[in-house]
């Protein structure tokens, strides 16, 4: 049976010019222009997405999480909030978001990462899976790990400073609402980490719908 995408609220003004289905633990890449919306939706709940993007008129510029974090002196954006380039160029405008916990400390998942905390060699990791859908896309702009943002990733820092992996309580639906505020490269992936509490110990998929105004 095929995968239903939740209905999300269309943005007032804007017409539905695409939508994909990003299958649990794969990735997918679009490309928007300035003024379009994209809604990163999570379709069965529950599931941690990583996103990247960057400029197509210069695309060593790249979303960054880092930069953004120092922008905005917050760790969570939020509604209304823009999201910051290495060059601390907003890049992204966050007009809508359902769930409020993500996470823009933690380097998406990598081979590395397996090969060191688990002792595994071939483990599905989101950095292999964005390098995928940019190569099955003809992108040649190069992915990084801490240019990644956890969308919908509980993290907790605690008092005395750990970091604490918790499984996310948003349901089916949840989703975010970006604004491009410059011509954009972006790739998406459904994190395929099933070996901490990130995504419920369960692998889902995640969904890309883009608006045009009207």
């Amino acid at each position: 049976m095929a995968e239903v995408i939740p209905q999300t609220p269309v943005p007032p003004g804007y017409q539905l010019r695409s939508e994909e289905l990003v299958p649990a633990g794969q990735a997918a890449t679009v490309r928007l222009a300035r003024g379009q919306v994209l809604q990163l939706i999570d379709v069965q709940g529950q599931q941690v997405a990583d996103l990247m993007a960057w400029r197509l008129a210069d695309p060593a510029e790249a979303f960054s999480p880092a930069h953004t974090v120092s922008c905005l002196t917050r760790l969570v954006p939020r509604e209304g909030d823009q999201l910051f380039s290495t060059r601390r160029r907003p890049l992204l405008g966050l007009r809508r978001d359902t769930v409020g916990r993500h996470d823009l400390v933690v380097p998406c998942c990598d081979p590395e990462r397996y090969q060191l905390d688990f002792g595994l060699d071939d483990h599905p990791s989101c950095l292999s899976s964005i390098q995928a859908a940019l190569t099955a896309s003809a992108e040649t702009w190069t992915p990084r790990g801490e240019l990644a943002w956890n969308v919908f990733m509980h993290n907790t820092i605690t008092p005395d400073g750990h970091l604490v992996t918790e499984e996310p309580t948003h349901g089916p639906g949840a989703h975010l609402e970006l604004e491009a505020l410059d011509d954009l490269g972006l790739v998406a992936s459904s994190c395929p980490q099933d070996l901490t509490p990130c995504n419920a110990w369960n692998i889902t998929p995640v969904a890309l719908r883009i608006f045009s105004k009207g």
